[in-house]
């Protein structure tokens, strides 16, 4: 009998998984009739299929040329963003599978798919990552939030590769967990594809990776790259000096923001001095939290993570507004450690209204920023206040969870920093 009523469970979960891939794929239809043109997957799979087609470089004017037709039906004029490649070839050639398919709008249905299988993936992997043990019905709230949030939203609506960088970053982090160190370490340098984001974090992880002597790691990040490496030179020698070349003509359209732009804009006389100030002191707490974490267990490592992961902007590095979409694993770790100090009978009570309280908080900031579209208020909105709060919290968690009742000043005190 039991035999039986698995049967009917699995065929019953087959049906609801090719209702809800039925109904990714209707949405896609219904939202790329509505947005027929976008740039962040068209310029990426454009540059491969003139690769593929015509065997020129994919960082050419042939190339811009055809993706500024698609997209604006005709030329770029001197004002407009000429749409060239600004990624490199190492991890262009990742785009060479759905290159494969020759019209657009069939390959951007699959593209996007893609897409939202990765974020839903990547909101239950961070619960694995960090353990976070929830009752179904939180668990059915906290995939909304993480992927109908505006952090998520934004990211899939633009089509930007930001999301599979995001689950090899989290499976990258729980392989390393897990010991499956080759494969974690092949992962975790793919999740540098989007360096101004994870850079930081991803040198951290060398750094961690050579003093741990996690040397399986370091040979699966050396054995991706220089596969990637010595492929993407074999199939296009010139690559790099064309791609420096694009990028650089790509950078004014780009939308990367800094704290040194910010805070020029906002206070003129002493902003850069500030944003300096502040790159600084950041450097000095990123080497402090490095020192911590020698002879410590992985909660320190995956703290250290954190922290790297959501101080790089705040250091002075350019980054994107699709880069929020990072925060979910911060956000997911610091709700964890509140969740569980919590030892009441209004615990899950108090989970729902504050993941509530970050659905709502990001759409709030996200219109606030369209409001006040390209200001100093703006790009305060995207930039300094999610990351402060963030880094905030992460200091409750060091100061609170890991190391109950010790403060900053006492382990300055006793030396151990």
């Amino acid at each position: 009998m039991s035999k039986k009523y698995n049967n009917i469970y699995l065929v019953f979960s087959i049906i609801i998984a090719l209702g809800l891939l039925f109904g990714l794929v209707w949405g896609n239809i219904v939202s790329i009739h509505q947005n027929p043109v976008e740039k962040k997957f068209l310029v990426p799979w454009l540059g491969m299929r003139t690769f593929l087609e015509l065997g020129k470089d994919p960082y050419g004017k042939p190339s811009a040329q055809r993706a500024q037709v698609k997209f604006f039906g005709s030329l770029a004029n001197s004002k407009e963003d000429p749409l060239g490649l600004d990624q490199p070839f190492t991890s262009e050639i990742l785009f060479f599978p759905i290159a494969l398919i020759t019209d657009y709008t069939i390959a951007r249905i699959f593209w996007m798919v893609i897409l939202e299988l990765g974020l839903i993936a990547s909101s239950f992997l961070c619960l694995f990552l960090f353990e976070w043990r929830l009752p179904i019905r939180m668990m059915i709230l906290y995939s909304l939030v993480t992927v109908l949030g505006a952090q998520a939203f934004f990211p899939l609506q633009e089509n930007d590769k930001a999301i599979i960088v995001l689950l090899l970053l989290i499976t990258g982090l729980l392989l390393v967990k897990s010991g499956s160190d080759e494969l974690a370490g092949a992962l975790l340098s793919l999740s540098f594809f989007q360096p101004s984001a994870t850079g930081i974090l991803c040198l951290f992880l060398l750094w961690w990776v050579i003093r741990s002597k996690r040397w399986r790691v370091l040979w699966g990040m050396l054995m991706t790259q220089g596969f990637l490496i010595i492929v993407s030179f074999a199939l296009l020698p010139g690559w790099f000096i064309s791609f420096i070349r694009s990028f650089k003509t790509e950078l004014p359209f780009s939308g990367y923001l800094t704290t040194y732009g910010i805070l020029s804009k906002m206070w003129p006389g002493i902003g850069t001095k500030v944003a300096l100030g502040l790159t600084i002191g950041i450097i000095i707490l990123l080497i402090l939290e490095l020192k911590s974490t020698h002879n410590q267990d992985f909660r320190w490592f995956l703290w250290v993570a954190m922290f790297s992961l959501t101080i790089s902007p705040l250091m002075g590095i350019p980054v994107l507004s699709v880069n929020n979409l990072f925060l979910l694993i911060p956000i997911t770790y610091v709700m964890k450690i509140l969740s569980e100090r919590i030892k009441t009978k209004w615990r899950w009570l108090f989970t729902g209204a504050l993941l509530g309280f970050i659905f709502l908080g990001g759409w709030v900031l996200k219109f606030s920023n369209l409001i006040f579209h390209e200001s100093v208020v703006a790009n305060n909105i995207i930039l300094l206040i999610p990351y402060f709060i963030i880094t905030f919290g992460l200091y409750w968690v060091r100061w609170w969870a890991i190391r109950p009742h010790q403060t900053w000043l006492d382990t300055i005190k006793s030396g151990e920093l």
